[in-house]
């Protein structure tokens, strides 16, 4: 049940030149809601973060707050904290306890404000501003407290300001894009805060892992106007295709309405136009109507890859180091033409040393790397992405040129551009003047026009959009080539990847086939397996009772029975989702998408159901044949 109203705003407009970014817009924000708001790039979530915020106001409308709502935010711009040390930073965020603190020293004891105001700091663990400091920067990993901001790397002051903003304990938090550039521990850690967290968040997120397990309410900004959905992202899925299926239902009886219309007027006498007036103005107004809006997908094709033998990188025996910490310790993997590896773990790991090893530029300090000569890498690291902030967005991928060639095919500079959504009148705008998520798309554009036959991306989900995100997974699976990818963004990494490389603690290094979610399972395997410490010299152990020797025939037979079972469903499960993600789903399976979606369902829930027993059978038969 929805708490009390927090903010409302009513009647929203704003336009930046021609771009309309709310359009006589109405949402409420209730008290203990999770808030996801999702929507194109560019669509205007950021500048309504800050509406909500108060830092910007509409062109017109009215926005009413609970009386006494405190609202903290996730900082973008930082320039203001470069000469500031991390620890004073965060600080900053305690303003409000701190000001509590001193009103108690100057208050006289036994007081009915005094007894409130201690409530206030018990209620929110503030008795010691400094321990609550520790506590988040402990946990988000942050670097020393007496480091100066100036000084971190993009993603490490991004931390800061996200302990900033939660260590202030706000009625509403706002946080835009909060998992951005941060490893998959300090994002489940901020996930298990917020499923915690007793406030209010509004929050912009392109992770949906992250999305499926904090949100309680999914709104949509849309050409100016919200669209709100209670249930996870594919519930999300399936209300936004039934909308656009009844809205391209009343177009379609629209123009069919105008049609027969028009045909009346052509055979109707000059006379009879006059009479029927009222006729002609139902006319007018339908036609003045407008179409609904819709923003095509990117067409995202990569050139194809060259050919590629059977060997394409052998990596054996390999171990490294920087600065006398080991990184990599004896770790063996090959790659194999049509592999996709998912390459995981903490920040600072070594993923970064690891692919610039694979494409020699570094020397491993022992072991070797063996390239095959028909590999052609095409390596984009986090420090290639840098875009030109005084070209447009025309001279940035052309590079004085007019054409492309994408493998066979030759396209035009902004034939191209109209792939990734930039139409004639954007190509000409400067790259300092778009979106992070439109510079997150040229950055793209730019990577993948090169080609290659061993594509390695480093983080390439950063800053798009839920659209364009599913149309990059989609050309990835459908790369013939060898792709080794990092990343954070676990639905990235199970929809991609068909091998993990996971970095784990001293240097040791996992890898093996599989999505991240069996990697997460096998690890927990390992860990549920490993040995129970020997029991004391002075107790002897119960002797057990003689067990049975193996499962029984009937429990064989099931254990037998259910892995291809569970590959059944998991095979139509995939076809599902596939169709969600189709760029024309809307169009093609917008009226199915209830069914669709009680189908996917059903078939997840009897997927975990079947995982539990056959875990269940498969822990009996070791455990017999121990």
């Amino acid at each position: 049940m929805a708490g009390a109203v927090l903010w409302t705003g009513e009647g929203l407009s704003l336009a930046i030149g021609t771009q309309i970014l709310l359009d006589d817009a109405k949402i409420s924000i209730h008290a203990g809601e999770r808030v996801a708001l999702v929507g194109r790039n560019g669509s205007g979530k950021s500048t309504f973060m800050r509406i909500v915020a108060g830092t910007e106001q509409p062109a017109a409308g009215e926005i009413t707050c609970a009386r006494g709502l405190r609202i903290a935010c996730m900082e973008q711009d930082c320039t203001r904290f470069r000469d500031v040390p991390v620890r004073d930073a965060i600080a900053e965020g305690l303003a409000y306890f701190n000001d509590i603190h001193r009103q108690l020293d100057a208050m006289r004891p036994g007081s009915a404000e005094q007894e409130k105001l201690e409530r206030i700091l018990t209620l929110h663990d503030a008795w010691d501003p400094a321990h609550k400091i520790e506590v988040v920067a402990q946990k988000l990993n942050l670097p020393p407290p007496d480091s100066l901001c100036g000084a971190l790397s993009g993603g490490e002051l991004r931390k800061v300001m996200l302990a900033r903003a939660i260590a202030a304990d706000p009625d509403l938090l706002l946080l835009d894009e909060p998992t951005n550039h941060l490893d998959i521990g300090a994002i489940t850690w901020i996930e298990d805060f917020l499923a915690d967290y007793r406030g209010t968040c509004l929050f912009v997120t392109h992770d949906r892992c992250f999305l499926d397990r904090i949100a309680t309410r999914i709104v949509e900004l849309d050409h100016g106007k919200f669209y709100s959905c209670e249930g996870s992202y594919a519930d999300f899925l399936a209300a936004k295709a039934a909308r656009e299926y009844r809205e391209d239902q009343a177009e379609y009886k629209r123009q069919s309405f105008l049609r027969r219309e028009i045909e009346w007027v052509r055979r109707s006498p000059k006379a009879r136009l006059r009479r029927n007036l009222g006729r002609i103005k139902r006319y007018e107004e339908t036609a003045a109507l407008s179409a609904p809006d819709r923003i095509g997908s990117m067409e995202l094709i990569i050139p194809k890859a060259g050919r590629l033998g059977n060997q394409v990188v052998r990596i054996e025996n390999v171990s490294h180091a920087m600065g006398g910490k080991p990184l990599i310790r004896d770790f063996s993997f090959e790659f194999e033409a049509g592999q996709r590896v998912g390459i995981v773990g903490p920040n600072g790991a070594g993923k970064t040393t690891l692919l610039k090893l694979i494409t020699q530029q570094l020397t491993p300090d022992s072991g070797k790397i063996e390239v095959a000569p028909t590999v052609v890498f095409n390596y984009i690291g986090q420090a290639h992405l840098e875009l030109n902030p005084n070209h447009t967005v025309l001279e940035e991928i052309g590079e004085g040129h007019e054409f492309i060639n994408l493998g066979d095919e030759r396209v035009s500079i902004r034939g191209y551009l109209r792939r990734f959504l930039f139409e004639d009148d954007r190509v000409n705008t400067r790259i300092d003047r778009l979106s992070g998520g439109e510079r997150a798309r040229i950055a793209l554009a730019k990577i993948l026009k090169s080609g290659g036959s061993f594509l390695i991306l480093d983080e390439p989900t950063n800053d798009l959009d839920l659209p364009s995100m599913r149309v990059l997974e989609e050309a990835l699976v459908g790369y013939s080539g060898c792709l080794a990818v990092v990343s954070h963004d676990r639905y990235f990494l199970n929809r991609v990847c068909t091998h993990i490389i996971a970095f784990e603690p001293d240097g040791h290094l996992f890898a093996g086939p599989g999505d991240y979610d069996y990697y997460l399972e096998h690890r927990a395997s390992v860990r549920q397996a490993a040995p129970a410490p020997a029991p004391k010299k002075d107790v002897p152990p119960p002797k057990p009772k003689s067990p049975p020797k193996k499962l029984s025939y009937k429990e064989e037979r099931e254990l037998a029975e259910l892995e291809p079972e569970i590959e059944r469903l998991e095979e139509r499960v995939s076809e599902i989702e596939a169709i969600f993600s189709a760029p024309d789903f809307f169009a093609t399976h917008g009226p199915e998408s209830a069914a669709l979606q009680n189908e996917l369902n059903g078939l997840r829930e009897k997927i975990d159901a079947l995982y539990a027993r056959w875990d269940e059978l498969e822990q009996k038969k070791q455990a017999l044949q121990s």
